[in-house]
């Protein structure tokens, strides 16, 4: 039944993220939005996909392998990660703007 436990949790996952997949591929694809995503979009996804990090590390490391400090190990490893992501996002984010508006230091 210890394997039951271990196993079926992530095989069940990653065929729900694929049904997922294949659905949404068969809707077809979507438009691109015409504007830039605003800054208060930008931090919901960051922050909601940092919550979703943490919510996997909780389920899969804490309750089912029983590795009580993952979670914090995640924590902080991971809002490193979303910190530093976040400034090299900051800095591709202006780099392009200054690109398309032909301004250069030259």
């Amino acid at each position: 039944m210890e394997t039951a436990r271990v196993i079926v949790p992530p095989l069940a996952t990653a065929y729900a993220i694929f049904v997922v997949m294949v659905v949404r591929a068969w809707r077809g694809p979507t438009p691109s939005p015409t504007h830039p995503p605003t800054a208060g979009q930008i931090f919901a996804t960051v922050a909601g996909g940092y919550l979703v990090f943490l919510a996997n590390v909780a389920v899969f490391h804490v309750g089912l392998a029983g590795q009580h400090r993952a979670l914090l190990s995640a924590a902080t490893g991971g809002g490193f990660l979303l910190i530093a992501a976040s400034v090299v996002y900051a800095a591709c984010l202006w780099s392009l703007r200054r690109l398309r508006s032909g301004r250069s230091d030259d």
